[in-house]
């Protein structure tokens, strides 16, 4: 009765519901977390002033993740401007307790890949130009189908698996070149 009568509680619940998913979006965009949350936050702050936009011809879920994709994308091309350089984990430092800096070490949940392939895979992932970075990941790491992804990011669905193609011929090939080079040494 309330969420009828009231449109920001509508818009709260859906909101804490759609969270994850959108999270997911942004994780996968950013490679980040903290990022990730704060991409999540201005998306979700940028929908509910927006909400009167929001023509319903697709499901609220989709409309916010609409909305993330796009903050993902501004916030990396922000962070390209202010960096003027891609940032890779093992360029990453973490500070200690102490005030000491150590290099970042990811977690590698992988029990079959070595942690050396592991990272090089991430940096070669990283070097793709976004457009064919986000669609692979929401595709491979967040298990969505071709149609979700075309919805979310408003592209047709040849397009995104042309996306995806091209991301993992750039990958292989990327990786192909990595394992001449240290056949060679």
């Amino acid at each position: 009765m309330v969420a009828a009568a009231d449109p920001q509680y509508d818009f709260e619940t859906a909101a804490r519901d759609c969270r994850p998913f959108l999270l997911k979006i942004a994780v996968a965009s950013a490679r980040n977390p903290v990022d990730a949350e704060d991409i999540v936050q201005e998306a979700l702050l940028r929908g509910y002033r927006g909400i009167r936009r929001f023509r319903g011809d697709c499901p609220l879920r989709i409309w916010l993740s609409r909305i993330v994709v796009r903050v993902a994308i501004n916030h990396h091309r922000s962070a390209a401007r202010r960096l003027k350089r891609w940032v890779f984990f093992g360029d990453m430092e973490k500070e200690q307790e102490d005030g000491n800096r150590t290099e970042f070490d990811p977690a590698d949940h992988s029990k079959n890949i070595p942690r050396e392939q592991m990272m090089d895979l991430d940096r070669q992932v990283n070097r793709l130009p976004i457009e064919f970075k986000v669609p692979l990941l929401m595709l491979a790491v967040d298990g969505m189908t071709i149609p979700e992804i075309a919805d979310i990011l408003e592209i047709p669905q040849g397009t995104v698996k042309s996306r995806v193609f091209y991301a993992r011929k750039r990958l292989h090939s990327a990786l192909e070149d990595r394992l001449r080079k240290s056949r060679k040494t």
